[in-house]
C-alpha cells in the first residue's frame, strides 16, 4: 500500500499482491471504486482495548441479529461502506478496523494473532455484547478462526469472505515471494494522482473497488486532494506476517459460512491483462498456477476440519468478491443469518 503520484504505487502492490496472493484466491486487489451504491455515513467511535489502544467501531445501524464485519489486511472497516446498505434492512451491521490501520491506535506490537482476537474481545465486553456473529475479509478468517476456537461462547455465527484459509500454513507453503511475483498494470503517464485516479489504479489492478472513505482511510492525502504514502507505520504489515498463527479449524463450533472467489483463470484474475506484455503475462500465470492450485487445496481442508460448514464458490470472482459479486454475497449473507 505505497503509493507516490509519479510512480506505480508501491502500497497497492504489496498490500494487493501479499494480501491477495497469500490470503485469497486471486493475487490482486487492493484498490477502491466510488461505484458500490450509495455510501451510509456511520457512526464512528474509538474503543479502547488496552490502556494505550483504541480500535474505531463503525455503526452502520440497521435491525436484527448482530454482524460485524472485519476487512483484510491493510485495510478499516471503512473498505465496507459500499456493501451494508444491502444487508441493514435485515441486520445491525458493524465494522472494527483492527490495531495500526484507519482512526484506530499505531502501537508497535501486539499484531500477532492472540492479541488481535483480544482487541476483539475487548470491543465485545465494551460494547456489552456477549456474542455476535462476524464476518471477515481475507486476513480477517485467521482472528476469525482462532476467536471461534478459543472463545466459541463469544462467536454465533461466522462468515468467510475468500478468508476460509489457514494462512499460516499458506504462507509457509507459497510464502510472500510468490505474491511480490504477481504482475501490476502499467503505470499511468498522467499525474497527480488524487484519490479518484488512485482509484482507478487499482481497479485496474483487482478488478473491483473501494469506498472513496476507504482510501482516505488508508492513505495520507495532501491539501490539495493528492494521495501520498500509506497512512500506517511502514512495518504493521510485516509484523502482521509475522504474527500469524496456525488456524485451529477443527476446534471451530459454531455455524459457518465460506464464500470463495474462484477466478478460472489468469486473464480473469487480472483485469489488465490485455495491457501485459508477454514477460507479465508469463509471470501471471504462474502465479495463478500456484495460488489456484492451494486455495483449492486449502477449501477441501477446511470443509473436512470446519464440521458442517457450508460453502459457497463463486466462479469468476475476484478477492474482493463482496464489491465484484456484492448481490450474489449479501444474498448468501441473509440466507446464512436469517434462513430457517
Amino acid at each position: 500500500m505505497h503509493l507516490t503520484p509519479r510512480r506505480r504505487p508501491s502500497v497497492p502492490r504489496l498490500l494487493l499482491r501479499v494480501v491477495m496472493s497469500l490470503f485469497a484466491l486471486a493475487v490482486l486487489s487492493e484498490r477502491p471504486v466510488i461505484a458500490q451504491g450509495v455510501d451510509p455515513t456511520p457512526s464512528a467511535t474509538l474503543i479502547a482495548v488496552t490502556d494505550s489502544v483504541q480500535l474505531e467501531v463503525l455503526d452502520w445501524g440497521g435491525k436484527g441479529p448482530t454482524l460485524i464485519l472485519l476487512a483484510g489486511m491493510g485495510h478499516s472497516a471503512h473498505v465496507f461502506d459500499g456493501f451494508v446498505h444491502r444487508l441493514t434492512p435485515h441486520l445491525h451491521v458493524m465494522g472494527i478496523t483492527r490495531r495500526g490501520f484507519g482512526a484506530s491506535s499505531r502501537p508497535r506490537r501486539g499484531f500477532d494473532s492472540t492479541t488481535l482476537v483480544h482487541d476483539l474481545i475487548a470491543v465485545l465486553d465494551s460494547l456489552g455484547l456477549q456474542k455476535a456473529s462476524f464476518a471477515g475479509h481475507s486476513f480477517a478468517g485467521s482472528e476469525m478462526s482462532i476467536l471461534a476456537a478459543r472463545f466459541p461462547e463469544r462467536v454465533d455465527r461466522l462468515i468467510y469472505l475468500d478468508s476460509g484459509f489457514d494462512y499460516r500454513q499458506m504462507m509457509d507453503r507459497i510464502g510472500v515471494a510468490t505474491a511480490l511475483g504477481s504482475p501490476q498494470p502499467p503505470p499511468a503517464r498522467y499525474k497527480p494522482w488524487t484519490v479518484v485516479d488512485w482509484t482507478i489504479y487499482a481497479e485496474r489492478s483487482s478488478g473491483a473497488g473501494f469506498p472513496e472513505s476507504e482510501v482516505r482511510a488508508m492513505f495520507r492525502i495532501s491539501a490539495d486532494g493528492t494521495v501520498q504514502e500509506p497512512d500506517r507505520d511502514p512495518e504493521t504489515l510485516r509484523w502482521m506476517l509475522d504474527g500469524i498463527e496456525p488456524a485451529p479449524l477443527t476446534q471451530i463450533r459454531a455455524p459457518t459460512l465460506a464464500i470463495y472467489a474462484t477466478p478460472t483463470s489468469a486473464e480473469v484474475m487480472y483485469p489488465s491483462w490485455y495491457a501485459f506484455d508477454d514477460s507479465a503475462r508469463q509471470q501471471g500465470r504462474t502465479v495463478y498456477v500456484a495460488v489456484a492450485a492451494e486455495h483449492a487445496l486449502q477449501r477441501t481442508r477446511f470443509k473436512r476440519e470446519v464440521v458442517g460448514s457450508r460453502q459457497i464458490i463463486i466462479t469468476g470472482a475476484r478477492h474482493y468478491l463482496f464489491l465484484t459479486h456484492p448481490g450474489e454475497v449479501a444474498n448468501e449473507i441473509l440466507n446464512f443469518m436469517l434462513g430457517s
